[in-house]
């Protein structure tokens, strides 16, 4: 091997270390009994208590009259190692939206409830968001779920600590 050949090896780690974080096929979510699609298109899950979650990635959602929109920034840390949701933790009411902007251009980040430990039994999570890489690209989800904590996580960082947890009041 020559010192050529070595001075291309930090180049090669960083393209399989992108590969890892990144892409892969985007799927949609399988349509269970209790799925109808949404106006835009997008899939409304039934959850067992009667509510819906509408996910919205890429689309304006409204909250209901008296709503508000929560901001969560998707931030990376630790030189482009990991992640973070800020704030980590938010307290929202049924009829707002939770808005997810990514902070900056760069590594990919998303939202999982599928990925979220500890959520409530019965609890059947929205479709993850697509994998964001774009200063100012959002995801939003209008809040209809029961009241409780749920726990999300951005998928390739969930194991360097990038979760969050949403609190629903009445």
């Amino acid at each position: 091997m020559s010192i050529r050949d070595l001075n291309k090896l930090p180049l090669v780690a960083l393209l399989a270390l992108a590969a890892a974080c990144g892409g892969g096929d985007e799927q949609a979510a399988p349509a269970t009994e209790n799925s109808t699609p949404a106006a835009s298109g997008t899939p409304t899950v039934e959850m067992p208590q009667g509510n819906t979650v509408t996910p919205t990635a890429g689309a304006t959602a409204t909250p209901d009259a008296g709503g508000q929109v929560h901001e969560v920034q998707m931030v990376t840390t630790q030189g482009g190692a990991s992640g973070e949701f800020q704030p980590k933790t938010i307290t929202v009411k049924k009829g707002d939206v939770v808005r997810w902007t990514m902070a900056a251009s760069g590594i990919p980040h998303n939202v999982s409830f599928s990925q979220g430990d500890n959520n409530p039994a019965g609890f059947t999570p929205p479709a993850d968001s697509p994998l964001y890489t774009n200063a100012g690209e959002t995801y939003e989800l209008k809040i209809d779920m029961a009241p409780g904590t749920y726990n999300y996580a951005c998928v390739p960082h969930k194991m360097m600590g990038m979760t969050g947890t949403i609190t629903v009041t009445e």
